[in-house]
């Protein structure tokens, strides 16, 4: 079980398989697991990487660092441990976001760029029409209001199924083991993250990859991201809300494994 420490913080991360490398970065409140059928699929022809984001899964749980930025300056430490010349990113949801700002901090080091229902950030902008500001107010309230009952439907709104989904249950069971502090941090720094700015900048192979029927980041977003991001490709997923890697694994795997190609 390999562990990575720096400056106080210890990381949880796990490899397998031989090939160039991807790093995996999952969503909120969730954890390395969540990539579980994609580590199966491609771990015959890549080194996959999968890594707890601080204050989830089994990585060490500070108090502060929580914004998109603090999180891929943890992971860069990490791609730099790896010792890998080049490494694919794939972010999904929160993780997006992440993936995003690594890619950017790893300029030509960065082989290709997946994005999994996610957002190109100003969640709370008036001035974004894809923003909703009293959602991210929301949030917060209900966090603090009953974390567990709010987990749950949350939980429940990744899936096109809704409760009714196979994942539901284990999903809202693996989100109700991160501490609420941690999810309220997380929250905030991704309501107040904007990589709009940057998306221009992101000269590397990608595709942003979406389920049709998200309900928390809608595909509007997506469609935003593949605009903005040069020659990346938009990946729609009909029968998939938030969680096309879980919906649809096998649709998803094979677009993954596309990008994964181009980035060789």
């Amino acid at each position: 079980m390999p562990f990575l420490s720096h400056a106080g913080l210890s990381l949880r991360y796990d490899r397998a398989g031989s090939g160039p490398p991807v790093l995996l970065i999952h969503g909120w409140m969730c954890n390395r697991t969540f990539w579980a059928r994609q580590v199966h699929v491609l771990r015959d022809r890549f080194t996959v990487v999968t890594v707890d984001l601080r204050g989830h899964g089994e990585s060490s749980r500070p108090r502060t660092g929580y914004t998109p930025a603090q999180l891929a300056a943890d992971l860069e430490h990490l791609v730099r441990t790896l010792g890998t010349a080049k490494i694919a990113v794939v972010g999904w949801s929160l993780g997006g976001v992440v993936a995003m700002e690594l890619a950017r901090r790893l300029g030509e080091r960065a082989s290709a760029l997946g994005l999994v229902g996610t957002t190109p950030g100003a969640l709370t902008d008036p001035k974004n029409p894809l923003a909703k500001p009293e959602t991210a107010a929301a949030v917060l309230e209900a966090i603090d209001a009953d974390f567990r009952g709010y987990v749950r439907a949350f939980a429940a709104r990744c899936f096109k199924d809704g409760a009714a989904s196979l994942h539901a249950t284990w999903a809202a069971t693996e989100m109700q083991k991160t501490p609420p502090a941690v999810a309220r941090a997380a929250a905030e720094g991704l309501f107040a993250a904007d990589l709009r700015p940057h998306l221009k900048a992101l000269r590397v192979p990608a595709a942003v990859l979406h389920g049709r029927h998200d309900d928390l980041l809608p595909f509007a977003g997506g469609e935003y991201l593949a605009t903005h991001i040069p020659g990346a490709k938009l990946v729609a997923f009909e029968g998939s809300g938030h969680t096309p890697h879980l919906e649809e694994p096998d649709a998803f795997n094979a677009a993954l494994a596309e990008l994964l190609a181009r980035g060789r």
